[in-house]
């Protein structure tokens, strides 16, 4: 049994680079929507509401920081994917070429 594989490197370029990119992205936005957060909280606004407010402002700000962090690791795993199988070709360029 015999099958291809491949893997397209240009595209694993891209990946990882929307995936760097949406990672940078996300956690611009985070540190605003927290800096808003934090003016509004700050400016006296104080209720049982306020209070509500704050704790799910922090447990959806934890699990967006989390997703980022997931984002990330996915992305070097991908820049280490794109290191590994350009190895790979190197080397068996190198083997069947006799270098």
């Amino acid at each position: 049994m015999s099958s291809q594989f491949s893997v397209d490197l240009d595209h694993l370029d891209e990946i990882v680079a929307r995936l760097s990119g949406l990672a940078g992205f996300v956690g611009e936005h985070l540190d605003e929507i927290d800096h808003r957060v934090a003016t509004l909280t700050g400016s006296g606004w104080g209720s049982v509401a306020a209070q509500a407010y704050a704790e799910a402002h922090t447990q959806w700000v934890t699990g967006a920081r989390e997703f980022v962090e997931g984002v990330r690791e996915v992305s070097d795993a991908a820049k280490a994917a794109h290191a590994r199988y350009s190895r790979a070709v190197d080397t068996n360029f190198k083997m069947f070429s006799g270098g």
